[in-house]
């Protein structure tokens, strides 16, 4: 895609972007966010385009993170929002499978999967189908789709039926702070603040049970007697209920293994945690059935870190051969963990493939993509001064 130059138009287009997720606990779409808004910011002049960030007041009324503080910014709020500003942004960008039912400007959508429609456990309440049923009808009349792999795409298309031509396929990429641990102070940092020592296999990303979280535990304990005595298995993440369908409880399955004092439940961890955990693993591994993209290893592979991953979704698009791609099995798993472990070479040979790998990710690519869409849709023949009802 070529490069936008804001002097071969009269104006830079003006780009709001719904920034509420950065309101909240770190997620995959804070990040998305975060290193977009970044990354246009830093190449404005070139691509054409200013960026304003917008979201809710912080608790003038409903609590951030609640699920009725969410439908209320993501039905009405946002466009409200965009109404009020002046001078009005000629597009609105929405960075998850949302958009206001009315805005006064088009609207871009970034629909990285469409997990909670096509597995039932994401929609048990009648709340939870009432808000996606609104959300996808509104989303997929957004004036364009964004995607971050070819697997999400196909999805969209089949699940909600846009067009191809519709859908634009751009990949994300590991945020800039991730690299190899140059210093070598990882290792000594895990020990300092978690009294973890020794080597270990990692797993960040969620615990939802698409991700196969009790499964890896499993086949940890199905590895142990062929891996150094001193490894173990650390787990990062917070469940974001107690809804057990979604979110199957890990420390039942510890037990019955009695894997006590070899498997390390972190829970919720900072950005700067995650990022010196990545970078001492031996390895990350991911047996996730279902991603709208790799992100997980993508930002392994960032750290020089060697990467097994379910061959599944948008997994083999991310990773390539940079990584070990196998069934999200029990015996596949234990497999590949047995074999990295007792292979340097091995060891040595991905953290050299991914790292190579995941430089061919960048935001700043992701940026002049995106500004090519905003292009497009501020550019069409759609009135920006009309109300637009999705």
């Amino acid at each position: 895609m070529q490069s936008i130059n804001s002097t071969q138009h009269d104006r830079p287009v003006r780009v709001a972007i719904d920034g509420s997720f950065l309101h909240l606990p770190p997620s995959g779409i804070g990040t998305y966010v975060r290193c977009l808004v970044d990354a246009l910011r830093a190449g404005s002049e070139r691509l054409g385009v200013t960026v304003d960030v917008l979201g809710p007041s912080p608790g003038r009324v409903l609590r951030p993170g609640s699920r009725l503080h969410r439908f209320s910014w993501d039905t009405v709020g946002a466009g409200i929002d965009i109404a009020r500003r002046r001078p009005r942004p000629d597009v609105l960008h929405l960075p998850q499978m949302s958009a206001p039912i009315i805005s006064p400007v088009p609207a871009v959508v970034t629909i990285h999967d469409v997990i909670p429609l096509v597995l039932e456990e994401y929609r048990v309440s009648r709340a939870m189908q009432v808000y996606l049923a609104l959300m996808a009808r509104t989303a997929r009349n957004a004036h364009a789709i964004i995607s971050p792999s070819q697997a999400s795409a196909l999805d969209i298309q089949r699940v909600l039926g846009v067009a191809q031509d519709r859908i634009t396929v751009i990949p994300e990429a590991a945020s800039p702070d991730l690299k190899p641990d140059a210093e070598g102070a990882a290792s000594g940092m895990i020990r300092e603040r978690f009294g973890i020592a020794g080597p270990y296999f990692f797993n960040i990303g969620g615990l939802d049970v698409r991700k196969n979280v009790p499964l890896l535990v499993e086949s940890f304990a199905d590895a142990l007697s062929e891996l150094p005595k001193t490894m173990s298995l650390v787990i990062a993440g917070q469940a974001h209920s107690g809804n057990t369908r979604v979110f199957p409880p890990i420390e039942p399955v510890i037990r019955a293994h009695g894997l006590q004092g070899r498997v390390h439940l972190l829970g919720r961890v900072s950005d700067d945690d995650r990022r010196i955990l990545l970078q001492a693993a031996m390895a990350c591994v991911t047996p996730s059935t279902y991603e709208g993209f790799g992100l997980t290893p993508l930002e392994a592979m960032a750290c020089g870190t060697p990467v097994i991953a379910a061959n599944s979704s948008s997994f083999p698009e991310v990773i390539g051969e940079a990584g070990m791609l196998i069934e999200p099995e029990r015996a596949a798993i234990t497999q590949a963990m047995v074999r990295l472990a007792s292979t340097p070479d091995l060891q040595d040979r991905l953290a050299a493939a991914g790292l190579e790998r995941a430089s061919q990710f960048s935001w700043a690519k992701a940026a002049e993509a995106t500004a090519g869409v905003y292009r497009r849709v501020a550019l069409s023949e759609r009135s920006l001064s009309n109300g637009n009802i999705m």
